[in-house]
Order: structure tokens, then C-alpha cells, then sequence
């Protein structure tokens, strides 16, 4: 009942004002709708796809860019496929041997520093208990 008392309350001016709104969404809607359902224009999606593909190549260029700044031109592997770069992987792989390598010849030397520094302290303990003796 109080919805019928509210339509009576409206002028004929904002019947139409609503109609007239009301109109316009669905023609909007409509709109919407049948673009939504029109097939894809083939030279469209085509010219979609390629914009896109280039942008992911100039992407990946870029990286590639950064990443040989950062990290250095690839170098080629030794052996049958000289032509084929090395992965960064086998690249830091081959850095890490070369690491390893290099701490245990550090090793060794510090063993052998620690064997000559013995030596020369028994041969100074040595040679003072034979000063002391004389």
C-alpha cells in the first residue's frame, strides 16, 4: 500500500524522467550484449596477437640485456658443439668448482703453514733448551 501511495507522490515530469533512464540502460545493456556476442574479427586478433608478441620479444631482450650486464656474455661450452652458449647454470656451476677448488688449495696451504709453524717452534724450544743446558 505505501508503495502505491509512492507512484501517486511522482509527477507525470519524473514518470517520464524514470522511464526515460530506464530506456537508456536497456538500450546500453542491449548494446553491450551483441557487441559481446559478435565473432572476433580475424585481422583484429591477429594484429593483437603479433602487438603482443612484440612486446614480450623486446621484454625478454631486455632481460637478456640486463642479465649479460649483470652476470657477462655467455661463453661457449668446450668440446663438439663449440657454436652452442653456455646456460647460466652450467656457467655458475663451473664457477662453483673453480671456488671449490680454490678453498682447498687454501686449505692445504693453511695445513702446511700450520706443519711449518710446529716445526719451527719445537726447533726454537729445541735450540733454547740447548742454551739453557750450555
Amino acid at each position: 500500500m505505501s508503495r502505491t501511495c509512492f507512484h501517486t507522490r511522482l509527477t507525470e515530469c519524473h514518470k517520464n524522467a524514470i522511464r526515460a533512464i530506464r530506456k537508456m540502460k536497456y538500450f546500453l545493456a542491449r548494446r553491450q550484449f551483441s557487441q559481446a556476442r559478435k565473432p572476433y574479427d580475424v585481422q583484429d586478433v591477429i594484429e593483437q596477437y603479433s602487438q603482443g608478441h612484440v612486446n614480450m620479444m623486446f621484454r625478454i631482450k631486455e632481460l637478456q640485456r640486463r642479465l649479460e650486464k649483470t652476470v657477462g656474455k655467455p661463453a661457449h661450452l668446450n668440446g663438439n658443439d663449440s657454436n652452442k652458449p653456455m646456460t647460466i647454470a652450467a656457467r655458475l656451476l663451473r664457477l662453483e668448482i673453480k671456488v671449490n677448488g680454490i678453498d682447498r688449495k687454501v686449505d692445504q696451504m693453511l695445513t702446511i703453514l700450520n706443519i711449518i709453524n710446529l716445526k719451527a717452534n719445537t726447533n726454537g724450544l729445541a735450540s733454547q733448551d740447548r742454551k739453557s743446558v750450555v
